[in-house]
């Protein structure tokens, strides 16, 4: 027996009818209820895949016998779009034009949720004057040709005031699918939450990610027991030399990674490491060891800070950032460095940085092809500008700047 027989029974029929009538209603509505359930984990399995939008909204068209739908959010982009149908004819158009003629839309905007903490589910006979309505234009040139005569929505409730509406011709959406809507409202609105959530998670994942990137020299986040939790591609790069003594190795036990320092050193910087993981300040420590190259003495600048309790999301205590720079050969910034941020012009931060690579001004002038004099004087306004209080000072500035320009 279908939904048609059945509404056509009256309180008026034979008992015999009356009995096949409530067990058609009784039949039905555990049905819906199991559709419900199985709606429901598919809402929330959306929400938080962001794959199963498309196959999602068929399954709710053929729960509310509906031929299309909408649920419309804003993206990754900031773009708002029809998750249900995102590549069909009408979507495109309205996307482009009805949507900004859209009465629906426009009277559901203004729409508050329930106060009494009931759902908010409508038609549009309810939010709309009916015939001012299908004399529009978006009726008439939209709604109507594409099917959406009749439509159910629910009110999410949310800043953007999204909604989620179902459409189907020549049949009203009668109370049975209204209370549906209401029951599967709650969950509609906790999924789109725990994708909100998701999106910012990731988004924070790849901020940090991309600061850690960023830092000058080897980055490595470890817990109190050097065990590494991360490492940006210079750590990996660098930490993979023979000839330093700081590496990434295997543990054998646990299969993961450690900090290993294989100087007197490792003792210091294990013990800084525990006691920043532990409410400590951390600290540093400098490295010298014999360098392969051109056999000069290696050294090494390390230092550990705990990292701020906000980005503990690891699950291991508080991680502590390990820098490791390179200090055998100091790096100078480039002379536009010191011209933007002390107001030198560009033949004197060319003598600024030179001066920074161990020339003498003797040396500048004759490269510069100037006169002594000029790079004099050129020196004179450079340790000016930089507030330095001579050139083993302005060496010290020069120095820390072209640590966090590279």
């Amino acid at each position: 027996m279908n939904d048609t027989l059945s509404d056509k029974l009256s309180t008026d029929d034979p008992p015999m009818f009356k009995y096949w009538r409530s067990l058609h209603s009784n039949v039905v509505g555990r049905g819906m209820h199991m559709d419900c359930n199985s709606l429901i984990s598919d809402i929330y399995d959306a929400s938080t895949s962001d794959q199963d939008w498309s196959s999602l909204g068929q399954r709710l068209f053929r729960f509310f016998g509906a031929e299309a739908g909408t649920f419309r959010f804003r993206d990754g982009d900031g773009r708002y779009t029809n998750v249900f149908q995102t590549s069909s004819p009408d979507e495109d158009s309205y996307s482009s034009y009805y949507l900004h003629i859209d009465p629906v839309r426009s009277a559901t905007s203004h729409m508050k949720p329930a106060a009494s903490g009931a759902e908010t589910v409508v038609v549009v006979d309810e939010i709309v004057d009916s015939e001012r309505y299908r004399r529009s234009e978006f009726y008439q040139d939209f709604a109507r040709p594409n099917g959406r005569e009749n439509m159910l929505i629910g009110l999410v409730g949310d800043s953007d005031h999204t909604i989620i509406s179902f459409f189907r011709d020549g049949r009203a959406f009668g109370s049975r699918e209204r209370t549906a809507l209401e029951q599967l409202m709650p969950h509609v609105r906790r999924g789109l939450r725990m994708r909100q959530k998701l999106f910012e998670s990731e988004l924070a994942s790849r901020l940090t990610y991309a600061a850690f990137e960023a830092l000058p020299g080897s980055a490595v986040v470890v817990d109190g027991d050097c065990n590494v939790l991360f490492a940006n591609t210079a750590a990996t790069k660098t930490l993979s030399h023979k000839d330093i003594p700081i590496s990434l190795s295997k543990a054998l036990t646990t299969g993961g990674t450690r900090l290993v320092v294989d100087r007197g050193e490792g003792a210091k910087i294990r013990q800084i490491v525990h006691s920043a993981a532990n409410g400590g300040s951390g600290g540093a420590v400098r490295i010298e060891f014999d360098a392969t190259e051109n056999y000069r003495i290696g050294q090494l600048a390390v230092f550990v800070t705990p990292l701020p309790a906000q980005g503990t999301v690891l699950g291991v205590g508080t991680p502590a950032l390990v820098l490791i720079n390179d200090i055998s050969q100091p790096r100078s910034a480039p002379p536009r460095v010191f011209s933007e941020l002390f107001g030198l012009s560009a033949a004197e931060g060319a003598v600024a940085a030179a001066l920074l690579g161990g020339q003498t001004a003797e040396i500048v002038a004759r490269d510069r092809e100037v006169s002594l004099d000029t790079v004099r004087t050129q020196i004179r306004t450079v340790l000016r500008k930089t507030d330095a209080a001579n050139l083993r000072d302005f060496e010290r500035i020069g120095a820390l700047l072209g640590t966090y320009i590279h």
